[in-house]
């Protein structure tokens, strides 16, 4: 093994564990069209889960593999052992660069063979992720370089995420034709060979200057920013938390900059005349790459450098509490994600539409206020992240990870609570009283207090609750660089999650069968007084037929369990009055079925007085079985 394979090799190592995460995240999509074709079952949590998390490993994870390269130079200091080596700059940018090239083609293959349908379908999306993907890897060395750091070197190559919109732009006075798309095309080849020339250039020129914390952009002095702003950010003789405060803003700098190229392209959107659905795609194109940019930033690029630099500790000697310190950070992790990622843009947007008259964007409350818990979340998470590892780039790396942990755990526990329950409820009949059976069935599913969002929030509790005092604690402390260390401390949180999710679709799942267990007996009793025929005529509100459990087992076959609720039990069967919409309950106490008649009919009404003192009261339609019953409600 020559010194160049073993260069070679040393890049490949440093690739390796994030190449696997990315490609872990684009394979996730065969799991979904798995579960598509065949049926979610109970994973249907892990199912809503994987597009979003195949989706931001694209665009988080290729920009990733193509700053890493150099980016962990930066990231480890060895930038000085790199460039003193008795080897060309260029034949190092060169292996650098073929390594890279090799990682994020072979991701991007992934990508392209699971998601090749919907490629197929929007062949816009092949230009969008193309131009992204090439416009990422040309430019990965000039901004790393530039930024001196790997998260800055992430964060400058966010601008490249405009380069598709520029590609969408389609205005009346530039028709698309193919002369229009091939001067694109030539001017984005152009742009892409001129970044790759300024890389080149850049690393043939870089000079090693300064401290560990004096070359790193992130921590760079108050010449890279305006005089008037960096007086606001200095600390001051007095008030801590306000200096601390300070503190954070001034390591968040790439959060706002990403924020501000983010505003010029809701501007652009708002102005410009684009077609609705070409505002539509663009702005989803948007929200799904920058904003989980910012979140993810937000929640991990403050303690994650401090880390990364070795400042933490310096940090926990201050005169302020541990508890306080980690309190600001977290506060204002969510405070600057959810500005920039949330607020601002929303503002932004109903701004321009209200300045120039020209309201191209709508802006949803309801997506607003859901935009908000998810950004929330996904600051949370990176934070945790950056709690339990050293350095920005492995908090990074263990974020999506851990989500994904997490969310088998509870899927694993929605799939597995229906299977409990029905074993338990065969082997040892926990529904044999009617009074409990009923009150179970009537329990309220879904209404105000289990909306969606709110239910999501109900389940996920524990675990975040759980997920904060660990951040607490391995914030105080100092971390071991293992992936054990970290896997350990997830492992919690993954069993919280999976009692969450099973302790809820097992009261589901009880509900269920309680619900089948009523209806069940519903059903029977339908099928014993619809051979018995009653005569219409002859029945009326006043003098409804009355009925046994000893009439009906005569005419039909009743299970032991009705037979049981049924004892000395008085059924009355009564006509109701004709019905001409159709529009009744069916299956319980849901609402919102509907059944089409051209004629009007006759409803039918059978009332249970059992010997527990409950009554029931059953609706069907005629005697005809492929309505049947119609709805029931027991008291």
């Amino acid at each position: 093994m020559n010194a160049k394979t073993t260069r070679m090799f040393k890049e490949a190592r440093t690739l390796f564990w994030p190449w696997c995460a990315v490609m872990l995240a684009g394979a996730l999509g065969l799991f979904e069209q798995a579960q598509t074709v065949q049926g979610s079952g109970g994973l249907w949590e892990v199912h809503t889960l994987i597009e979003p998390i195949s989706f931001l490993g694209f665009v988080l994870g290729i920009p990733l593999l193509a700053t890493l390269s150099l980016g962990s130079e930066f990231q480890h200091r060895t930038v000085g052992l790199l460039l003193s080596q008795p080897v060309g700059r260029m034949e190092i940018w060169t292996e650098k660069m073929s390594v890279t090239v090799v990682a994020v083609v072979s991701a991007a293959l992934v990508y392209w063979y699971v998601w090749r349908s919907a490629l197929q379908e929007d062949p816009k999306i092949w230009v969008y992720a193309g131009t992204l993907i090439l416009a990422m890897v040309a430019s990965a060395t000039f901004w790393t370089l530039l930024a001196r750091s790997m998260m800055g070197g992430l964060a400058l190559n966010g601008v490249n995420s405009f380069i598709p919109l520029v590609f969408s732009i389609r205005r009346d006075w530039i028709p698309e034709t193919t002369i229009t798309r091939s001067a694109g095309a030539v001017a984005f080849l152009c742009y892409a060979g001129v970044m790759v020339w300024l890389g080149r250039r850049a690393l043939a020129r870089f000079q090693v200057t300064g401290g560990p914390a004096g070359e790193d952009l992130l921590v760079a002095g108050p010449d890279m920013m305006p005089r008037a702003m960096a007086g606001w950010l200095r600390s001051r003789p007095k008030g801590a938390v306000l200096n601390l405060m300070r503190k954070e803003v001034r390591l968040l700098r790439p959060v706002w900059l990403i924020s501000f190229l983010g505003l010029i392209g809701w501007i652009c959107l708002s102005i410009f005349g684009y077609t609705a659905e070409l505002r539509s795609i663009v702005a989803a194109f948007m929200v799904a790459t920058i904003t989980p940019v910012v979140a993810v930033l937000a929640g991990s690029l403050s303690l994650g450098e401090e880390r990364a630099s070795g400042t933490h500790s310096w940090h926990l000697t201050q005169p302020v509490s541990a508890g306080r310190q980690w309190l600001i950070k977290l506060v204002m992790a969510l405070f600057t994600g959810l500005v920039c990622a949330v607020v601002l843009p929303a503002l932004t947007v109903l701004a321009v539409g209200f300045i120039f008259k020209t309201p191209n964007l709508i802006v949803d409350p309801e997506r607003v206020m859901a935009g908000t818990l998810w950004v929330s979340l996904l600051i949370f998470a990176s934070f945790w992240c950056v709690c339990a590892v050293n350095g920005t780039v492995r908090a990074v790396l263990w974020i999506f990870p851990g989500i994904i942990a997490l969310g088998f755990a509870g899927g694993f526990g929605a799939w597995l609570a229906p299977e409990v329950v029905a074993v338990v409820v065969s082997r040892f009949d926990l529904f044999a009283n009617f009074r409990f059976t009923n009150a179970v069935s009537n329990t309220l599913l879904f209404g105000a207090p289990f909306a969606p969002v709110n239910l999501g929030l109900l389940l996920i509790t524990p675990t975040l609750l759980l997920a904060v005092v660990q951040s607490y604690r391995l914030f105080r402390r100092q971390l071991q660089d293992s992936n054990l260390f970290v896997i350990r401390r997830l492992l919690p949180l993954a069993l919280v999650t999976f009692l969450s999710l099973f302790c809820w679709m097992a009261f589901l799942a009880s509900v269920d069968q309680a619900k089948r267990q009523v209806w069940n007996m519903f059903r029977e009793m339908h099928e014993a007084i619809e051979r018995i025929q009653p005569s219409t005529e002859k029945l009326d509100a006043t003098h409804p037929l009355q009925l046994t459990v000893e009439d009906l087992i005569k005419v039909a076959p009743l299970s032991e369990r009705t037979q049981r609720w049924l004892r000395n039990a008085r059924i009355t069967v009564a006509p109701d009055k004709p019905h001409l919409d159709g529009r009744y309950c069916c299956g319980g106490n849901s609402r919102g079925t509907t059944f089409h008649a051209d004629q009007p009919y006759s409803r039918y009404l059978a009332t249970i007085y059992l010997q527990s003192g409950s009554t029931c009261t059953v609706s069907f339609q005629g005697w005809t079985p492929s309505f049947g019953v119609l709805g029931g409600v027991c008291e």
